[in-house]
């Protein structure tokens, strides 16, 4: 939308200014009308212009024929984040970034209540000015949120993703430190195009701030230089003490300044499998966690079938499935087999090793798939018409998790120890479709009661088991 369709000329005693109508999208009726005049004076007296210029610098409300206008002596503001570029040149973000720092330093010392920004908060010069030398402005609150329900801006995102940990779990606002996460957060997004806390919806966002469940900057841009990187994650850190303030924010981010601020292609591409891997990996433990808050239920089904299962067999005991007639490679083999067939007692079976959150997941995922297969069976046959895109009607969703294309070798051979590498495919699905990880597994076998057994594992296997999927190096 051009700014000659946003704003109206106005002449005060020989100077122009520029208005722009607050109630485009809906006229409030009269006493509602009253309330929200009173209140934006309020503001026009409450923020006063700040030596950066980025604060809007609004004169009054003027009613006229057409409306109540917001009059300014500058019409370059009208642009919102939506009318951005996907992704934004580094140096233009840190200038942006510079502004906004200076003007919240120059709010906090001026004791206005102003507990974090949002990105709707955040206006642009127009695009005949070029993105590279493009202005940021910033809008009080209480404006912002009367244009957004009475006037022609647009939600860009949910205030859940701005807000602070601090604010979430209830507490107050930490000051300085909560100005700095919601604009680390802005920043953020500006440089790699999605925000750094995600989720289905608002509770998973929230979810994830409280409990810091985000990517690293680089993995998104690896293009950028580290230093920005870390800044960025600095600020976005759970916990106030762990950000920088304000003062030091800003020394960080004017030693950047004029500094080359993107990396050549060829010193980060060599990088860009291991973001990729860690991406993947990330998307897999949020996917767990997911499948675990919503299956709860069934999860507390699992818990009293483990408990049961113990009790039942304590007194005959549970037959052993692995033998002395079983080599050392079978053994391996049933070790993944039975992940892609849940059986808890054939994997316990293999190994005299604690499996951890692997023993968890055959067991609670056994549960839910042995539910949701006895309440397939209760769903009447549906006509081809009545299937949806959505539901998946064949094998590739018949586990949550498992193993596929798995390629044994033999890497040291002693009289009574082997060492296996396992090669495969670990596969996850969830309601997004299936992520598909390559994996590495080193597996220790030893003679225990005359039958092969694995008495180690190393690699993805063992991240696996203690529950941490951060990246891990090929072999490690």
């Amino acid at each position: 939308m051009s700014s000659a369709n946003l704003f109206e000329r106005f002449e005060r005693e020989g100077e122009v200014l520029y208005g722009r109508n607050i109630f485009t999208k809906k006229q409030p009726r009269s006493r509602v009308l009253n309330e929200i005049k009173q209140e934006v004076e309020k503001v026009l007296d409450k923020y006063p212009a700040d030596p950066e210029n980025v604060l809007v610098d609004f004169v009054e409300l003027d009613k006229s024929d057409q409306g109540y206008y917001l009059l300014c002596r500058d019409r370059d503001w009208q642009q919102q984040a939506g009318d951005l570029p996907e992704k934004l040149e580094p140096e233009t973000v840190l200038d942006w970034w510079q502004q906004l720092v200076k003007t919240l330093d120059y709010i906090r010392a001026a004791e206005l209540d102003w507990r974090f920004i949002t990105l709707d908060q955040l206006r642009f010069s127009s695009a005949s000015s070029g993105y590279q030398k493009s202005a940021v402005r910033l809008l009080p609150p209480e404006l912002s949120e009367i244009l957004l329900k009475y006037g022609d801006a647009e939600v860009q995102m949910a205030e859940e993703y701005f807000r602070p940990p601090e604010l979430i779990e209830g507490g107050m606002a930490a000051g300085e430190k909560s100005l700095v996460f919601s604009l680390g957060v802005i920043i953020y997004y500006f440089l790699t195009g999605s925000p750094p806390f995600q989720g289905r919806d608002k509770s998973e966002v929230v979810d994830r701030i409280i409990t810091d469940s985000r990517l690293p900057l680089r993995n998104l841009s690896p293009e950028i230089v580290p230093a920005l990187g870390e800044l960025v994650d600095s600020c976005l850190a759970s916990r106030p003490e762990d950000r920088p303030g304000i003062a030091e924010l800003q020394e960080k981010i004017e030693a950047l300044s004029g500094r080359r601020l993107k990396l050549n292609p060829g010193d980060y591409r060599q990088e860009s499998g291991k973001f990729e891997r860690r991406i993947k990996l990330f998307n897999l433990k949020q996917s767990l966690k997911l499948n675990v808050k919503r299956r709860w239920h069934l999860l507390l089904l699992a818990a009293v079938i483990i408990i049961m299962i113990p009790l039942m067999f304590f007194s005959t005991g549970v037959e052993e499935q692995i033998t002395s007639s079983h080599s050392a490679e079978e053994v391996t083999r049933y070790f993944y087999q039975s992940i892609n067939d849940k059986n808890l007692t054939l994997l316990d079976d293999t190994a005299v090793v604690d499996l951890g959150r692997l023993r968890r997941m055959v067991s609670e995922s056994y549960v839910m798939e042995t539910v949701r297969q006895f309440y397939e069976m209760q769903v009447p046959e549906e006509t081809d018409d009545e299937l949806t895109a959505d539901e998946p009607d064949g094998e590739e969703f018949a586990t949550l998790f498992g193993v596929e294309d798995l390629e044994l070798e033999l890497e040291q051979e002693r009289e009574d120890e082997l060492i296996f590498r396992a090669d495969y495919q670990f596969f996850f699905n969830t309601e997004e479709g299936k992520i598909e990880l390559e994996a590495r597994d080193y597996l220790r076998l030893n003679i225990i009661n005359e039958r092969w057994q694995i008495t180690g594992i190393s690699g993805f296997m063992k991240d696996i088991i203690t529950g941490d999927f951060e990246e891990t190096e090929d072999g490690g």
